[in-house]
């Protein structure tokens, strides 16, 4: 009877969180070394506005670009290829941007 209100115990404990702290920090370690992401979300979400992106704006993108490249370089090989990659592309494209309107 004792053995069956424990394992009740332990069951209803697990269920309700209360062991949850060492999966919760290891979620948190997780979410942290995916922040870059989010960044790098926003920031390569503006190239579809990128001609309507003040001179301002268009240095401040690359200099987004530039500060998420050294985060991305710490990744595994196959995220690094790709996300360095399409980093690459978002910034040619502000590069180009900025070169275009500093002509003008």
């Amino acid at each position: 009877m004792k053995k069956t209100i424990l394992r009740l115990l332990i069951a209803l404990s697990v269920l309700s969180g209360v062991f949850a702290g060492p999966t919760s920090l290891l979620s948190g370690a997780y979410a942290a070394d995916e922040s870059w992401k989010s960044e790098f979300e926003k920031v390569c979400g503006q190239t579809d506005n990128a001609a309507e992106l003040s001179i301002e704006e268009l240095k401040k993108s690359l200099e987004l670009c530039d500060a998420l490249k050294t985060r991305i370089e710490a990744l595994d090989a196959t995220p690094r290829k790709i996300y360095l990659k399409r980093l690459q592309m978002c910034r040619n494209l502000f590069q180009f941007m900025l070169e275009s309107r500093q002509k003008k």
